[in-house]
């Protein structure tokens, strides 16, 4: 169990989910527009249109993630002062919300663990 004050992932100098939302782009950016040829085919992968709408679904995606992700530790943040100045005295909604936004952040930064990673194995493919 953690014990003092919650760090604060919510300031703009040090903004990870900011950071996961570039990286996300990036990355649907680039795998649609690879134009990777398939082995002994001479075609060019997905023809513009697909892989536009693709990339706008996956961003899109992402995009909602983060910002529920974003928005469960905000509210969690907002419980934590409310218990803090006196204004609310449920200290276990407060524990609940920080626990509920810290798993959310932990599995959101183990997706984009996994999407680098295969992202960095598809960079490796021989064609």
């Amino acid at each position: 169990m953690r014990v003092g004050p919650l760090p604060s992932v919510l300031s703009p100098e040090a903004n990870p989910l900011q950071k996961l939302e570039e990286m996300s782009n990036a990355l649907s950016a680039g795998m649609g527009a690879a134009g990777v040829k398939g082995p002994g085919l001479g075609v060019a992968g997905p023809p513009m249109g697909v892989g536009g709408v693709m990339r706008s679904e996956f961003s899109s995606f992402l995009n909602k993630a983060v910002t529920e992700v974003e928005g469960k530790m905000r509210s969690a943040e907002v419980e934590k002062q409310k218990v803090l100045t006196g204004e609310a005295n449920n200290l276990h909604q407060a524990t609940i919300a920080s626990s509920e936004a810290g798993i959310a952040f932990s599995l959101m930064v183990e997706v984009r663990n996994k999407l680098v990673e295969s992202y960095q194995e598809i960079m490796r493919m021989q064609v």
